[in-house]
């Protein structure tokens, strides 16, 4: 029985870890504009994993991370 609510855990708990990662990533990061950081903030949100996911393969790398204050 424990076994079974640690997979169970791990299914469920497992494709949480992108969407967490890019809601922390998301304000550490320059946009090209507040509109497309905003947008993209909304889809991680909204659509948790498939959302993260994208946001890594298709907006990350046209970002640059922001100068600490």
């Amino acid at each position: 029985m424990p076994l079974k609510i640690l997979i169970l855990a791990t299914i469920f708990v497992l494709p949480l870890v992108p969407t967490f990662w890019a809601i922390q990533e998301i304000p550490r990061r320059r946009f090209r504009s507040r509109r497309r950081k905003m947008v993209w903030f909304a889809v991680v949100a909204t659509v948790p994993c498939l959302g993260a996911i994208l946001y890594w393969i298709l907006e990350r790398r046209h970002t640059t991370p922001m100068m600490p204050a």
